[in-house]
């Protein structure tokens, strides 16, 4: 069975796996008292929609969730309605079938390069989020108002951090447990092909030698980070309703 998770109860997720550190991120961040942010869980799963996005995490409990596991979450999303899943390339398959969606493979890569240190003070941490915004909406589809609630929220909890570097900008979207994820990558259009954004991501590799670095991408972009200094480690999924 499937129930919201609340105020005082444990969130079973996994220590390590980018779809559970997304979930914890949210969970630090805005915890059950917002009611456009809620968090779910059964025996096989834990889940966190946020305005209608979905994150689905495959519990450690050691076995491997039945048929019917996969059909009650299933009609559970068809339920609610969902703008989009993100969830690991199993569940991904296993959903797509079951609720007839489009599926966007996503490459999980790991920085597996040399960072150097000294590159970090180049870099300017924390601009302000309106220039911020004014980058990301050359490269991305994006709305100003949602888009600033999460992230000032995000930043204000200490989860999210951005930097910027001669017109490109990305944000360490959170660093728990030894893992950080990068996300938000995006250079001006004028300044493009300068090495600055990789400039920017080698310096920020620098500033998190503690922890393994992740960032997730679609396959026309992999040569472009393998250059970098990622690795190719595994594969997600984000389902979208059709159209």
């Amino acid at each position: 069975m499937i129930k919201r998770v609340v105020e005082g109860e444990k969130l079973p997720l996994a220590k390590t796996g980018v779809e559970a550190q997304k979930i914890r991120a949210l969970w630090l961040c805005y915890g059950s008292k917002y009611d456009f942010c809620r968090f779910y869980s059964a025996e096989f799963f834990t889940l966190c929609e946020l305005n209608g996005s979905f994150v689905v995490c495959e519990n450690d409990s050691g076995k491997a969730p039945r048929n019917g596991d996969f059909e009650e979450l299933s009609e559970f999303l068809k339920f609610w309605g969902y703008g989009d899943i993100f969830c690991s390339e199993n569940v991904g398959k296993r959903l797509q079938n079951a609720l007839c969606c489009d599926c966007r493979t996503l490459f999980l890569m790991q920085f597996t390069g040399t960072a150097d240190p000294c590159e970090v003070e180049e870099i300017e941490k924390e601009p302000p989020l309106s220039e911020v915004f004014d980058i990301l909406k050359t490269g991305f589809e994006i709305d100003f108002e949602p888009w600033y609630l999460d992230m000032s929220h995000r930043a204000r909890h200490g989860v999210t951090r951005f930097r910027r570097l001669g017109g490109a900008v990305l944000a360490i979207q959170h660093e728990l447990f030894g893992e950080a994820l990068l996300s938000q990558i995006a250079t001006l259009p004028e300044m493009r092909k300068k090495g600055n954004a990789g400039r920017l991501i080698r310096a920020v590799c620098g500033e998190l030698l503690q922890s393994k670095v992740f960032l997730l991408c679609e396959d026309k972009l992999v040569p472009f980070y393998q250059k970098i200094g990622f690795s190719v480690v595994g594969k997600k999924c984000t389902l979208f309703p059709k159209r």
